[in-house]
């Protein structure tokens, strides 16, 4: 039994460890974007549409990977995804076009999209239901310390210029990393076929009900969740430099911060999981609290106070790690009994990246055009609409009932 128990365990860690050393090399590009845009005398839209076209490709991947992941071979699959991205890593520095940056970035987003949903899927077949909860938080915790780590290395190297060391500290992390998951995956214990054979034929009869309705409230949380999380990971250095007065590297470096605290989101959405088990009831109350906080950031904003901002973006950053943990890894793995996790999980990551490649663009042209306070406005109406929405789906699924 202990057998069981370490290989589960083992499973756990190396779909942790390659999960965050691929945000690692796909968020120091907007970590760096203040010194890539100074050094190579980009505009905000130049750079933000490098963020969009890695979105495109990853949520596009998404879709397809989460379709054909029952057919890879995952060993092989997360390794080629890892080492290709350390490759790419590697090109972007010798790059001094934006113009050109975006297409090398764009095949990152390519080798990425294979992650999330096998992933995903590995855990749903070695890891057991009384282990489940553990590998959801863990999971959930991939996205802060990577931004973490990647904001880390570059608020080091952006005083001294060097923003290029950013991409090859990145490809370090992905090879060693994929050698680890290379070395550690291995025979594990897979639940049974006939288990996966009444599961399957169980959500054939409530896909088309209740399911089916998560599903699509789960799908539009997704949407908002990614235009929010990407808009605020991407922009809170330009704001910080450019509203505060602060220097590229210490920009970068309060906006640590962010995922320092927001890990503390994924406890937080587990420890609510227990007390609420719908889904769209967490995420219309996390997106009201969203909501609430944008109201902070605009007010924060007009009188130039910097640490209230701080907290605001703190707390902002926060409710979207429990909005993306409970729509990307509780809602896949809570009715893997039901659907395919797999696929689950990669079509809810691809609606999430539909509004990360809206918003890297987007809402570095509206702050170019109209300034910062305008993009939070945005970010204020979306959540409120978000909330509104998986408020609204909780009455009309109410009264089916």
């Amino acid at each position: 039994m202990n057998v069981i128990k370490k290989q589960e365990s083992r499973t756990i860690f190396i779909c942790w460890l390659a999960y965050t050393a691929a945000y690692v090399g796909r968020l120091n590009f907007s970590a760096s974007n203040v010194a890539i845009i100074d050094a190579l005398g980009a505009t905000k839209p130049e750079v933000g549409l490098v963020s969009s076209f890695f979105f495109f490709a990853y949520g596009a991947g998404q879709l397809v990977n989460g379709i054909l992941t029952k057919y890879y071979n995952a060993k092989y699959m997360v390794f080629g995804s890892l080492t290709v991205s350390a490759v790419i890593n590697l090109l972007m520095p010798l790059c001094g076009d934006v113009s050109v940056m975006k297409y090398i970035w764009l095949v990152n987003g390519m080798a990425q999209s294979v992650l999330w949903s096998t992933l995903i899927q590995t855990l749903s077949d070695f890891v057991s239901d009384k282990k489940l909860p553990s590998a959801i938080l863990a999971m959930s915790t991939t996205v802060a310390i990577g931004t973490l780590v990647a904001y880390g290395i570059s608020a080091v190297f952006a005083k001294s210029g060097l923003w290029q060391a950013v991409f090859y500290v990145a490809s370090v992390i992905l090879v060693v990393s994929a050698f680890v998951w290379l070395s550690l995956f291995g025979p594990s214990k897979k639940r049974s076929t006939a288990e996966s054979q009444v599961q399957t034929e169980t959500g054939k009869i409530k896909m088309s009900k209740a399911v089916g309705f998560a599903l699509a409230l789960a799908a539009i949380a997704g949407v908002a969740n990614g235009f929010i999380k990407d808009g605020v990971t991407t922009w809170v250095p330009s704001v910080l430099y450019e509203e505060f007065g602060l220097s590229t590297s210490f920009s970068i470096l309060l906006t640590l911060f962010l995922p320092m605290v927001s890990t503390l989101g994924a406890t937080i959405a587990k420890k609510t999981h227990e007390k609420i088990r719908t889904h769209s009831t967490m995420n219309t109350l996390f997106y009201a609290v969203a909501a609430v906080l944008c109201l902070g950031i605009i007010f924060s904003l007009k009188i130039r106070n910097l640490p209230a901002i701080m907290v605001c973006f703190v707390g902002l950053s926060c409710s979207m790690a429990m909005i993306n943990n409970v729509v990307t890894s509780m809602f896949a793995l809570d009715h893997r009994k039901h659907l395919n996790s797999g696929f689950v999980a990669g079509l809810l990551n691809t609606f999430c990246y539909v509004g990360s490649t809206t918003t890297t663009y987007a809402l570095g042209a509206v702050s170019q055009a109209k300034g910062w306070n305008a993009v939070f406005v945005i970010m204020l109406t979306v959540c409120i609409a978000a909330s509104v929405i998986c408020l609204t789906g909780l009455i009309v699924k109410r009264k089916e009932n």
